[in-house]
């Protein structure tokens, strides 16, 4: 009975501690690994200033929205580094802290070895009509070539790139050269394939422009045969 009590004094105590200090189990609730003046759950330990650990792991009260978030402390200051960060919704946010409109918000590019698939299965659909008149509504948009703004601002040694106002990573965008439309003048025909996030700022489905391609090909291939035909008519008879 003595050696539970004082095993229960021992940890009652400032905090538990491993391997000269490198883990921590304070009687705030809060655990360190590797580091010991940041409260979070911190990985590794890094050099100058800030010296808050490589890694951090948390419960962000001080975001908006809260979540847990997965971030590096060094070698910048701001948490707002987002790696990884699950909403209390449950959407996740991957370098950025997500939005309320996707599952899953990615702030960069995205590979996969086998592709992207999206369901379409028949039966899982409803007011199904052919297409119908996409060649001259195609035809109206515009296209254009185009890079995105980069703006950087320095933070400690580190430069954060593309921060707004707020100082929050909007996103990484490249220096690449870029072919596109305008999402402002897609929803004047299409305002089904824009979408407005929580901030404003708009996304466009690019991949439901395909079966429009496909449509406007037919009909322009139509025409095509039609005229063919009628200039067939129209050549001498030998």
């Amino acid at each position: 009975m003595k050696k539970l009590l004082f095993l229960g004094l021992f940890f009652s105590t400032s905090f538990y501690s491993f391997s000269q200090g490198q883990f921590k189990v304070r009687n705030d609730a809060f655990i360190q690994i590797g580091h010991t003046g940041y409260k979070v759950l911190s990985f590794g330990q890094g050099t100058g200033n800030p010296n808050n650990g490589n890694f951090a792991f948390e419960y962000c009260t001080g975001c908006t929205p809260k979540g847990l978030n997965l971030w590096k402390p060094w070698p910048t200051a701001s948490w707002g580094n987002y790696l990884l960060f699950v909403r209390d919704n449950g959407n996740i946010g991957m370098g950025t802290i997500g939005d309320n409109l996707y599952k899953l918000d990615v702030n960069g590019k995205i590979r996969s070895i086998d592709g992207y698939l999206a369901v379409s299965d028949k039966r899982f659909k409803e007011n199904i009509e052919p297409l119908n008149g996409s060649l001259s509504k195609l035809t109206s948009i515009n296209t254009y070539s185009y890079k995105f703004i980069k703006q950087e601002q320095k933070v400690g040694d580190s430069l954060s790139v593309n921060v707004n106002k707020d100082n929050d990573v909007s996103f990484n965008f490249d220096n690449n050269l870029h072919f596109g439309f305008i999402a402002q003048e897609i929803q004047n025909s299409y305002p089904n394939l824009v979408s407005e996030d929580e901030k404003g700022y708009l996304s466009l489905n690019y991949t439901e422009f395909i079966p429009l391609i496909i449509n406007a090909m037919q009909e322009q291939n139509a025409k095509i045969i039609k005229l063919e035909r009628e200039l067939e008519q129209l050549k001498p008879k030998k």
